[in-house]
């Protein structure tokens, strides 16, 4: 059986599903796409996410990011859910689902923006190498950016086809 905490120690140990873990990683991907975390913590802290049993477990992975709430959505012994602090902006009620605002999460617009980086960089040295021998030379960028992509529009397309969360 949990123990019981008292009500000055912070959020009690309510399990946590799904849904909160989810709405917990979205959260974090977007601090990584805004630049407030770098990979290795971001990938530390989705795993901890995904490991987390517990309300508590969740509210110290984004206690230190300014759009966490904080009372945190997977507190349901908080009441307010869905329902922000004063003066505290939060985009984790509204998740990941394909009609809001975000058109991506954090994680594709993040691989969109590598993917435009990395194809930029390929072009610029395919021009620097043409125009330096006087020569439009053989079109290789083509072979970083077809591929990758293509893999890349795959899965916006499988994002946005896929069906909305069911409401609990």
């Amino acid at each position: 059986m949990p123990e019981r905490r008292p009500e000055s120690e912070g959020p009690p140990a309510v399990r946590i599903g799904d849904r909160e873990r989810e709405q917990a990683v979205a959260h974090l991907g977007q601090a990584f796409a805004e630049g407030r975390l770098d990979l290795v913590e971001y990938d530390e802290r989705v795993a901890s996410a995904y490991g987390a049993k517990t309300a508590s477990d969740l509210l110290h992975l984004t206690a230190d990011l300014p759009l966490a709430t904080r009372e945190h959505p997977a507190n349901p012994a908080a009441g307010t859910a869905d329902k922000p602090q004063p003066g505290i902006r939060s985009r984790v009620s509204a998740g990941d689902r394909p009609d809001s605002r975000d058109p991506l999460p954090g994680w594709l617009r993040a691989a969109w923006l590598t993917y435009a980086a990395a194809v930029s960089i390929n072009l610029v040295i395919w021009l620097i190498v043409s125009v330096s021998n006087a020569d439009l030379t053989y079109f290789w960028p083509i072979w970083v950016a077809g591929p990758w992509g293509v893999i890349l529009v795959f899965n916006t397309l499988a994002y946005r086809m896929r069906p909305a969360p069911k409401p609990r």
